[in-house]
C-alpha cells in the first residue's frame, strides 16, 4: 500500500496532502502557490461545515483576493 506522500495526486480523503492547514496566512499562501501553478478551482471540505466555511470566507479568502489577479471567475 502506498502512502499519500508517495502518491502523485491530491483528492478527497487526502485532506492535508494539499497543505491547506495552518494559520490563515499559511493557508492563503498555499492557495496563492496553487494559483501561480495554474490551479483555479478548489473542492474544499469543512467540518463542521457551516461554521468552518464561514470562517474560511471571512479569514482566508480576503487574504487571497488581496494578492492574486483573477484569471477567471472562481474562488479568488
Amino acid at each position: 500500500m502506498q502512502t499519500m506522500q508517495k502518491t502523485p495526486r491530491v483528492g478527497s480523503n487526502g485532506g492535508t496532502a494539499a497543505g491547506l492547514v495552518g494559520s490563515y496566512d499559511t493557508v492563503a499562501a498555499r492557495i496563492r502557490e496553487f494559483h501561480a501553478a495554474g490551479v483555479e478551482l478548489f473542492m474544499l471540505q469543512f467540518q463542521p461545515f457551516e461554521a468552518e466555511m464561514q470562517r474560511f470566507a471571512e479569514k482566508v479568502i480576503p487574504r487571497v483576493r488581496g494578492t492574486v489577479q483573477r484569471r477567471s471567475v472562481g474562488l479568488v
